[in-house]
């Protein structure tokens, strides 16, 4: 039988944090890029659209960014 005992002040355990934080950074920084690009392409898909079309959903162009952000357009 091996018994492994960690003390929780080890330079193993301290990068270990530290390489979660990076990770967990990472992944934050990844999901908000994400909903740029997801912000980006409803304001391009408003922004094609005719007044016509943009009339049937209730918007109007100067709506098209607050929709974009808040995803209302459907």
């Amino acid at each position: 039988m091996t018994v492994i005992s960690v003390n929780s002040g080890t330079a193993s355990n301290r990068f270990d944090a530290i390489f979660a934080a990076v990770i967990a950074s990472c992944a934050d920084f990844c999901a908000g890029a994400r909903q740029g690009r997801d912000i980006e392409g409803r304001y391009h898909e408003l922004a094609r659209r005719s007044n016509t079309d943009l009339d049937r959903l209730g918007l109007t162009r100067s709506d098209i960014a607050q929709a974009a952000l808040t995803g209302r357009h459907n």
